[in-house]
């Protein structure tokens, strides 16, 4: 039995070894069987995600898509405008999508984006133009006609005169005192400026420099129906002063009458295109018609670092509820003006936006 029952212990051993390899073989194809398993259903899981997001888009009201925006920029008499600049922007005031006109006024801008009203700038040098604009469909024409600045503000090309000996001395001799009032005018000194004016006015009843500086000092007292008769004045006798136009853009801005500023503005800018003044009274006047994405444009193409750069701009990014922005720029103002009458209520406007933001 003992010898017998050997052989039985050596062939049960050998069948656990047996039952063990199979089992760890069994152990690794189960592995890969799962393995593989597991990985199909990765792929099914990443191939319904992704028909889900398919038909999550789809079906999303507010979907980012392609919208073609095209058209004409022309002439108010109809002609078509070359190289001209086309904006898109929200009504925020932020551009989103720009492009060119070709040699026949024609543009395209393709843009992603959403539906809703957006803002369409046209410009060619001084000529500016906007229009809103609905986008809701995938494709969008409109066509732009950039004004022309009234025809009582056309200033005409000046002419040439045979000047007397006897003239080039009156000239001279007012020059002189409008050198002197110059000076006076810088250093605030109004009272003796307007009486250098009226002596180069007595000895030259014609000079526009003279009309033009005393429109400034209208304006300097809020004279502005005064200023606007010496600018006028000025205008009579030089049609291509620049300073008059500069003086009726700000005169009109001042009283309330933003198109005629706008257009007084063009023309100053149109003779001197260094008066950054003019393009100042130019986004006020846009300002004032409560066109507050073209007035930001304007600001953004002046690109100047002056107080009422600031203040301008920081009412105009209120306008458009950019709120932190325009605390920034109306703290800027209080930093680079801070002996500006109007500091204290600016100041007010900044601590009452901050305490909101808190």
């Amino acid at each position: 039995m003992a010898a017998g029952s050997r052989p039985s212990r050596w062939g049960i051993c050998h069948e656990r070894k047996r039952c063990r390899w199979y089992n760890k073989k069994a152990d690794q194809l189960s592995w890969l069987v799962i393995g593989r398993g597991t990985f199909s259903t990765y792929l099914f899981l990443l191939l319904a995600v992704f028909l889900t997001s398919l038909i999550t888009v789809a079906q999303t009201p507010d979907a980012i898509r392609r919208t073609l925006i095209h058209g004409f920029i022309i002439t108010a008499r109809g002609q078509p405008v070359a190289d001209a600049t086309v904006e898109v922007r929200d009504l925020r005031g932020i551009k989103i999508a720009t492009g060119l006109t070709d040699t026949t006024g024609s543009f395209a801008i393709t843009t992603v984006a959403k539906s809703g009203e957006y803002v369409l700038l046209a410009a060619k040098e001084l000529q500016i133009e906007d229009a809103r604009i609905t986008l809701d469909q995938p494709d969008h024409e409109v066509t732009i006609a950039l004004p022309t600045a009234s025809a009582n503000a056309v200033a005409t090309p000046q002419q040439t005169y045979t000047i007397s000996l006897h003239e080039l001395r009156v000239r001279d001799k007012a020059h002189a005192h409008l050198k002197l009032a110059q000076e006076k005018f810088s250093k605030l000194n109004f009272a003796g400026a307007e009486r250098e004016i009226n002596q180069a006015l007595q000895v030259d009843s014609t000079c526009a420099e003279a009309f033009s500086m005393r429109a400034l000092l209208r304006l300097a007292a809020r004279d502005f129906n005064g200023a606007i008769e010496d600018a006028t004045r000025s205008l009579t006798f030089d049609p291509g002063a620049a300073a008059a136009y500069l003086a009726l853009a700000t005169a009109y801005n001042s009283g309330g009458e933003f198109q005629k500023a706008e257009a007084a503005a063009q023309w100053a800018l149109a003779m001197r295109p260094d008066f950054w003044q003019g393009r100042l009274e130019l986004a006020k006047a846009f300002y004032g018609q409560e066109r507050f994405v073209l007035a930001s444009r304007e600001l953004d193409e002046l690109n100047k670092d002056f107080p009422d750069v600031h203040l301008l701009r920081a009412n105009i990014l209120v306008r458009l509820n950019r709120g932190e922005e325009a605390a920034k720029e109306f703290s800027q103002f209080l930093r680079e003006a801070p002996n500006d009458p109007r500091t204290e209520q600016i100041a007010l406007i900044v601590r009452r936006r901050a305490g909101r933001a808190h």
